[in-house]
């Protein structure tokens, strides 16, 4: 059984806010969790996941999906979370996995779920940097003991758990900041984050600003979002100038950065 712990979108995955100029910063921290639960649904030895969370809109998305949500303890917070979906294993393993791995793939978490659970102990995966952890799991009838938060690694060593060996990229490629998500991105991203980092690829605006002299501005969008445009995507573009409330189409790359502005009519 795998347990999911799933934040409000709106105030979850604080350092990621904005990474994403155009998509809703909740839109964003809902597909790391949509993506990482059908990673972990698609693995044929998991019968159930389970998905803590107090938000209606997530517990729904996640119900869609196949996930079973289950609210949060009163109070909140990680560990309680973890421990919440936990108690409802029966006797059977449980893998207590972080809801922010949208580059997961299924068949390595499956090889690494079949590691962790045949051992007898608990073990842990660290995150790409090795201080936090990804992965927490115990065999039938043993506590989880989870201790995730900051240091999460050595302190998961420190309670006995023992280190998952491998390298488990798309495991432990975990996504707090833009940085980190242009890295998962690199490994391959799962179907609902994958949408909004393509989001925007010929997409629509105005333009609101337009210095002549350093060849920058802004740009509105259609849902009121202000979006920077450095030099480089004027230059892209070939146009002489841009006038204020023109109709632009935009392009960006895959960490959001406009790449070149356009007419709506050229092609």
């Amino acid at each position: 059984m795998v347990v999911l712990p799933v934040k409000p979108p709106a105030n979850g995955k604080s350092r990621l806010r904005g990474a994403l100029p155009g998509v809703a910063h909740e839109r964003l921290a809902l597909a790391l969790a949509l993506d990482t639960a059908t990673a972990a649904l698609a693995c044929t030895d998991v019968a159930e996941v389970i998905a803590v969370t107090d938000d209606p809109g997530a517990a729904a998305a996640l119900a869609t999906l196949g996930a079973r949500p289950v609210p949060e303890p009163a109070g909140g917070g990680l560990n309680p979370a973890f421990e919440r979906g936990a108690a409802a294993a029966r006797g059977r393993a449980v893998a207590a996995l972080q809801a922010d791995l949208p580059a997961l793939d299924s068949s390595e978490l499956a090889a690494a779920l079949k590691i962790a659970t045949t051992t007898g102990v608990r073990r842990f995966a660290a995150d790409t940097p090795g201080t936090g952890t990804v992965l927490l799991t115990a065999p039938p009838g043993v506590p989880l003991e989870p201790r995730f938060g900051v240091g999460s690694a050595a302190a998961h060593a420190a309670s006995g758990a023992v280190p998952l060996d491998g390298s488990w990229p798309t495991l432990r490629r975990d996504v707090d900041t833009a940085a980190d998500l242009a890295a998962a991105a690199a490994l391959g991203l799962g179907p609902h984050t994958a949408r909004l980092v393509g989001y925007g690829a010929g997409m629509q605006g105005t333009v609101a600003t337009y210095d002549p002299a350093s060849r920058s501005g802004t740009v509105l969008l259609d849902d009121g979002t202000e979006l920077a445009y450095p030099a480089e995507a004027f230059d892209a573009s070939g146009l002489r100038l841009l006038r204020l409330g023109q109709r632009v189409r935009i392009d960006r790359d895959a960490a959001g950065t406009v790449t070149r502005l356009t007419i709506p009519t050229f092609t």
